[in-house]
C-alpha cells in the first residue's frame, strides 16, 4: 500500500474506533453512574460554593464561618460525585488501551504512524508535511465525539 492510500483508510479506521469507544464509554456511564443523583449533588455543591464566595466577597464573617463548618459535608458530596465517574473510567480504561494498541500495531503499523492529513499547520500536532500521528488524530477524534455523545446520550453532568 502506498502512503497516499493508507492515510484515508487509516483516518477512517481511527475515527470509527474513537466513535465506537466513545459510545461504549457513555453506555458504561449510563449503567454505572446514578446521573440524577450526580446532577442533584452538583447543583447543591454549586449553590453552596456560590453562597460561600458571596459571603467572602461581602466580608460577612458570621455567614462565612457558618458555611465553612458545612464545607467538609460538601467536600464529601464532591467526592461521591467524582467516584461515580471513576467507576466507569476504571471499567473502560484497560479495554480502551488494548483496543488502541491493537489498532496501532495490527491495523496501522505502530503508534507513530501518520493517519491523517491536516490542511492547518498546528505546532506539535501536525508534522511539517501536514501528517498527523495516530495519537493526536485519535485524541482529537475521541474528544470531539465524547462531548457530542455526552449531550446526545444524556451522560453529561450539565444536561
Amino acid at each position: 500500500m502506498t502512503s497516499s492510500i493508507m492515510i484515508p483508510e487509516s483516518t477512517v479506521i481511527v475515527t470509527l474506533t474513537a466513535l465506537g469507544l466513545a459510545v461504549l464509554s457513555n453506555i458504561a456511564v449510563r449503567l454505572l453512574v446514578d446521573l440524577k443523583k450526580e446532577r442533584r449533588i452538583r447543583k447543591e455543591v454549586s449553590a453552596f460554593d456560590k453562597e460561600l464566595r458571596q459571603a467572602i466577597t461581602k466580608k460577612d464573617k458570621a455567614k462565612e464561618e457558618k458555611l465553612k463548618k458545612l464545607k467538609p459535608q460538601y467536600d464529601k458530596m464532591r467526592l461521591t460525585m467524582s467516584t461515580g465517574r471513576l467507576k466507569a473510567t476504571v471499567v473502560t480504561y484497560i479495554p480502551f488501551l488494548v483496543v488502541y494498541y491493537l489498532m496501532a500495531d495490527i491495523l496501522l503499523g505502530g503508534i507513530s504512524t501518520q493517519v491523517a492529513v491536516s490542511p492547518i499547520p498546528i505546532p506539535y500536532l501536525v508534522s511539517s508535511t501536514g501528517g498527523m500521528a495516530l495519537f493526536w488524530w485519535y485524541s482529537l477524534s475521541s474528544f470531539s465525539f465524547s462531548f457530542v455523545l455526552q449531550k446526545l446520550l444524556g451522560t453529561s453532568i450539565t444536561t
